[in-house]
């Protein structure tokens, strides 16, 4: 078997395969008499049909037929030969084979390109927000807690900015009849939140119970005009924050201030995840931009294909035109840095054992006791500990590499953050 391997691109390959005849002949003649030996025609018994007669009426079949099943054999032995590891499947080009001549095949395929990794060492840069809890994040979470603790009271005289209405909102057409099927019954609402603000509001204020109100609401491309039938207005009585709720809200507050302190921390061990994924993201943008390299187009189309699953499963819509734009570069960068991934877990031998992964599950245990038999049962999959393995490897991977790295952190208070979340 002679090979002949062509470099395309950095992750392409074209490989051309001749097999010599002599090489082959043996099973080709195993083939020969296979076919012949089934095959009949009239005048002739099964399997007794003249050399010359079978050749001529069904050799090219033959032909055809031994060399679709032999070039499998052939290109898997000629890739085990030049030890290339194909990562989708091979176009088969200019397949050619007749009896008693050479079987001859190219194959085109990719392969992971070879990465050549920068000198790192102590040359990460990185540049991280770090955003610093405030009194006003405190006030926000007391308050959503004095919402869960509310008494809810039914309001008779007319209703008002904050109150609660509940109605069946029925969708009218552009004549003002309703819409055939198009009823939600027992919708809740707040007035003066969301998209019931200002003129929406408005013609609510002074509605009671048994009143039919129309609303139009801006929808993505046109108005949806509403006409409600009010089935209760509510009104919601929050609660005093005392040292007394303060205990039912955190059974390990003393008092208010004590949770409010409780508060603060949970707020605070958040801000810090993500200011710890924003690290990581800037270590990632640092090798993906310094690694000059080509994202194999199996690989891309393959993650793109796995979008599109999981949009189709969350129900949200694309336009097949506008999704390479939208998330052709995102494929782009995470194919990217999966293929830097494993080269730079190589490089710096990092593995997790079996005891590693037992220890962490423990763990997981200790922090949910109540959860032992749930968590046994989660990590008793294969694919949920290997998952588990995944997620230790990339934290220790991350670990390491924030040691090559001169992370500067910048404080800043969430009010910052508020401000570009109303952008």
């Amino acid at each position: 078997m002679k090979t002949e391997i062509t470099e395309i691109n950095s992750y392409t390959r074209k490989l051309d395969v001749i097999v010599a005849w002599d090489t082959i002949a043996s099973e080709y003649d195993k083939e020969y008499k296979k076919a012949r030996s089934s095959y009949n025609i009239p005048g002739f018994r099964k399997g007794k049909v003249p050399e010359q007669i079978v050749k001529k009426n069904i050799g090219s079949a033959i032909d055809a037929n031994f060399a679709e099943n032999s070039l499998n054999e052939y290109y898997r032995k000629a890739i085990e030969e030049l030890k290339l590891v194909p990562i989708n499947q091979a176009k088969i080009n200019d397949l050619n084979f007749k009896e008693g001549l050479d079987l001859s095949f190219t194959a085109e395929f990719e392969v992971e390109p070879e990465i050549k990794l920068p000198n790192y060492q102590n040359k990460i840069k990185v540049r991280a927000v770090k955003y610093v809890a405030g009194d006003e994040d405190i006030d926000q979470a007391l308050s959503q807690y004095q919402e869960q603790h509310a008494n809810v009271k039914t309001i008779e005289s007319g209703a008002e900015s904050g109150h609660f209405i509940r109605g069946d909102f029925q969708i009218l057409n552009d004549d003002g009849q309703p819409r055939e099927g198009s009823k939600l019954e027992n919708q809740y609402i707040r007035l003066g939140f969301g998209l019931f603000k200002d003129d929406k509001e408005k013609v609510f204020i002074g509605s009671k119970k048994g009143d039919k109100v129309q609303v139009t609401i801006p929808n993505k491309d046109h108005d949806v005009k509403y006409e409600v039938s009010i089935n209760s207005i509510e009104e919601q009585i929050l609660p005093e924050l005392t040292d007394e709720l303060a205990k039912n809200i955190n059974e390990n507050a003393k008092d208010l201030n004590g949770l409010k302190e409780i508060i603060r921390k949970q707020i605070q061990t958040s801000l810090n995840k993500d200011h710890e994924t924003l690290v990581q993201k800037e270590i990632i943008n640092y090798f993906v931009q310094k690694v000059k390299m080509e994202a194999p187009h199996s690989m891309v189309e393959r993650y793109l294909d796995h979008v599109k699953e999981d949009l189709k499963q969350k129900k949200q819509a694309y336009k097949e035109e506008e999704f390479k734009e939208n998330y052709g570069k995102v494929a782009d960068s995470n194919i990217k840095w999966y293929l830097l991934k494993s080269c730079l877990i190589e490089k710096e031998e990092i593995d997790v054992s079996n005891a590693e992964l037992e220890n962490k599950i423990k763990w997981f245990i200790n922090e949910n006791k109540d959860n032992k038999k749930q968590i046994e049962d989660f990590y008793g999959h294969d694919e949920n500990k290997q998952r588990l393995f995944d997620d230790i490897l990339n934290e220790k991977l991350f670990e390491k590499l924030k040691e090559n790295a001169k992370i500067k952190v910048v404080e800043q208070s969430t009010k910052e953050l508020r401000k570009q979340q109303q952008q």
